[in-house]
């Protein structure tokens, strides 16, 4: 199947051919991938899938779409998912990718990991709200 390849080091959105296998994700989002997270930042049922340690790691950029409220530092891959699911190739083009992409460089984009990891997401349970 296809999938979309973005690459925050040489800022370049590409197609790229992989196999539905855990291990052709990890390869080409790369940088010591080993696990990810799914971001749904499209009108479509493409799924952005990113590194979930990348602000752990030696970050070399990020990106951010115009249609997403928060970055993404490191690596991404875009896939399509069916009805059933599974993993298939995206609906959007590289093109549209490339016209909606905001590139954050390495000072930006580890600016925004240090911000983030200072101020660790809350965690509030229902018990402890008012309704």
């Amino acid at each position: 199947m296809n999938a979309i390849k973005i690459d925050v080091v040489n800022q370049k959105v590409s197609q790229v051919s992989i196999s539905d296998e855990l291990d052709d994700i990890y390869a080409q989002i790369s940088n010591g991938c080993t696990t990810f997270t799914c971001v749904y930042g499209l009108d479509t049922a493409d799924v952005i899938y990113a590194d979930d340690e990348a602000m752990l790691k030696e970050i070399q950029g990020g990106f951010m779409l115009r249609s997403m409220k928060y970055p993404i530092v490191g690596n991404a891959l875009i896939l399509g998912t069916n009805l059933e699911g599974e993993s298939v190739s995206p609906e959007v083009s590289v093109e549209f990718i490339e016209n909606n992409m905001i590139w954050l460089d390495r000072s930006t984009a580890e600016d925004w990991a240090s911000e983030v990891l200072s101020n660790p997401i809350q965690i509030i349970e229902l018990n402890d709200l008012r309704l």
